[in-house]
């Protein structure tokens, strides 16, 4: 709170929990008529996070508040209208998320209402608790009454047909939401679909992301969606997980889209026969579509190749294409490659768990020898691969690592939970890591084989690398594990030692400036890898976008953490014109919103002041050159 009264730029989101079983839950122990002011005038301030969390070992999604009750360890209605009043006031706060609140009272509504007319808010949240009538009466009039509001998110809300006409009353007119989201709210039906339709159809209308995953969305709903996107504004769908569509209503829908503008399609984790989806090649418009783990049983390797040979004669110009955890076998391997070939506008390519251990129709490494093959002599330029769990080996690596290198657009590659590739396939990794080609920012190799060996080898050839910001090396430690027991797939000091040595380069100030100032994360997890303290602290510091005084941090921390005179000598041996130019380093402040460790050169200034008065003394000075001229 002390720093968001100092309106620190390094704090740009608040989350507060409600009612955590504690003596003091963190929403009552603040005066929010006293001290709220810090959210009030604070500029740098974005978001703003609200949950109610019944327990605090663990959240669960039963437990639920009603916006304004009253009870134990629960904020008073008082503190909950000081607080909200501190959010009308703010002119930075941009994103609003209600998490497990009911919203379904007059107290709650004149909150959400409260909210209309608010200058900076484009993001509105309300997930897994109850809008209620009053409730989306509330968050209506908001619609009604914006000029900012962009995205309006209601996931996991228990909607119905009700509340989605009083909320589609709101958006007639709107002009300002881009991105609407019903996401877990079965309870809709083709009438309450029917409301929106009408909506996306208004000539006022400018949606263009349309959110509907977990919906429960059935044939009839679907032909009315459809039918309304004819002409609308819209350009995402996001259709996840709604199985109950059959194949009459996904070739509905195809047909209907093949008449939009539609450019981006998420179909994950539906039951899509392979034939109907050979449809999506009669939409023109269409640059992204996620395929991931289809569920139909007509799924076999030849209806891939199918339906690959298929967009391949449609001539499509899809940027992006996810077909992770289908089985498409070699078949489809090989079609994919002379489909991929062809495709020169493609950036991002997910191909995760098409090999994974316990599914049947497996890529095999001959397929992905085919696929590598015809791939390598194509001009595929991606900016993104993604190979997870693939159960590549040493000689899959060797393809991909032959693949990418010629990949100059390329800054993120996953090859994660890849486990039979070991320390020589990762010999071959490194190679890469060297090349002047080399230009990822991130590489993603968690959950594999890694040990010391890999990880110094790592580390050498990141030593004159300016783009990596991310080496997730990160692994769940398996007290089972046969590997983690004998130390072969472990990192050890030994490891970690190199990656810091690589950080923040001890063994003079040239080496420390010249070290690796660009990687910064090198797991997910950081707390459950046991790093060492000063690795965390040079990650930190590479945070920060200003290099050359990460690197002026690390020489003072490294080379003038105490006042030794071996130190404040080698400032002493500076010639006298550069010293100008040498105390000016020292005495630079550091920037506002600075992440990780600073050190002042305020004392090292000092040391010097003593050691060489004549440069900052100008009496001293002039009584040394009235010596000299004597």
């Amino acid at each position: 709170m002390q720093r968001l009264k100092q309106n620190d730029p390094s704090i740009t989101t608040l989350s507060l929990w409600l009612n955590c079983n504690q003596d003091e839950c963190n929403f009552n122990s603040i005066d929010w008529k006293e001290d709220g002011y810090c959210i009030a005038n604070n500029t740098q301030l974005k978001t703003i996070n609200l949950s109610y969390s019944g327990s605090c070992l663990g959240r669960s999604s039963e437990l639920r508040y009603n916006l304004g009750e009253q009870g134990h360890n629960l904020p008073t209605r008082q503190q909950l209208q000081d607080f909200f009043s501190c959010i009308y006031q703010n002119n930075s706060i941009d994103t609003l998320k209600i998490e497990s609140v009911f919203v379904d009272s007059k107290f709650g509504r004149d909150f959400i209402e409260g909210l209309c007319g608010h200058p900076s808010l484009t993001r509105l949240e309300n997930s897994h608790g109850k809008l209620g009538s009053t409730g989306c009466t509330a968050i209506g009039k908001v619609l009604k009454h914006t000029q900012s509001l962009k995205s309006l998110r209601l996931r996991f809300c228990q909607l119905d047909d009700e509340g989605m006409k009083v909320l589609c009353d709101g958006l007639v007119g709107n002009s300002t939401i881009k991105d609407l989201s019903f996401n877990g709210n079965t309870n809709i039906t083709p009438v309450g679909w029917r409301a929106l339709s009408t909506i996306l159809q208004h000539p006022n209308c400018k949606l263009i992301d349309l959110d509907l995953p977990y919906a429960g969305i059935d044939n009839v709903s679907l032909s009315i969606l459809g039918s309304a996107l004819r002409g609308s504004s819209i350009k995402a769908l996001n259709l996840y997980n709604n199985q109950v569509i059959n194949r009459e209503g996904w070739q509905t829908l195809f047909n209907q889209l093949s008449q939009t503008t539609i450019e981006h399609l998420d179909l994950r984790n539906n039951s899509i026969e392979i034939g109907v989806l050979s449809l999506l090649g009669s939409i023109k418009s269409l640059k992204s579509v996620n395929l991931a783990s289809n569920r139909s049983s007509t799924s076999t390797p030849s209806r891939w190749q199918s339906f690959f040979n298929s967009l391949q004669r449609s001539n499509t110009k899809l940027k992006k294409l996810d077909i992770s955890y289908n089985h498409i076998g070699n078949e489809g391997a090989a079609a994919l490659g002379n489909l991929l070939s062809t495709m020169s506008s493609l950036k991002t390519l997910e191909l995760n768990g098409l090999a994974h251990t316990y599914a049947y129709n497996n890529v095999t490494l001959q397929g992905w020898q085919t696929l590598s093959g015809i791939l390598h002599e194509s001009n595929l330029d991606l900016v993104k691969l993604s190979f997870y769990n693939n159960n590549i080996n040493d000689e899959g690596i060797h393809l991909l690592v032959r693949l990418v290198s010629s990949m100059t657009s390329l800054k993120y590659l996953n090859l994660g939970c890849n486990q039979l590739v070991t320390s020589t396939g990762w010999l071959a990794l490194s190679d890469y890591l060297q090349s002047p080609e080399f230009v990822l920012r991130e590489l993603h190799l968690d959950d594999n084989r890694h040990n010391d060996d890999t990880v110094v080898t790592f580390a050498s050839a990141l030593e004159n690398n300016k783009t990596l910001k991310i080496l997730n090396l990160y692994k769940e430690l398996d007290s089972d594990s046969e590997d983690d027991e004998d130390g072969d797939d472990m990192i050890t000091e030994r490891g970690w030692g190199a990656v810091s040595s690589l950080l923040c380069n001890k063994k003079s100030i040239l080496n420390t400036y010249n070290s690796n100032h660009t990687l910064q994360e090198v797991g997910t997890y950081h707390d459950e890898m046991n790093l060492p303290d000063d690795l965390l602290s040079y990650l930190e510091l590479n945070e920060n976008k200003d290099k050359v005084e990460v690197a002026r941090q690390k020489i003072l921390q490294t080379h003038f953490s105490d006042d030794t005179t071996s130190k404040i000598q080698k400032f002493l041996d500076i010639e006298l014109e550069m010293m100008p130019a040498a105390i000016a380093w020292i005495g630079r402040p550091t920037p506002m919103g600075w992440k990780g460790a600073q050190v002042s050169g305020l004392s090292l200034m000092y040391n010097l002041m003593r050691r060489i008065p004549d440069l900052f003394d100008s009496n001293a000075q002039k009584k040394s050159t009235a010596k000299r001229k004597r």
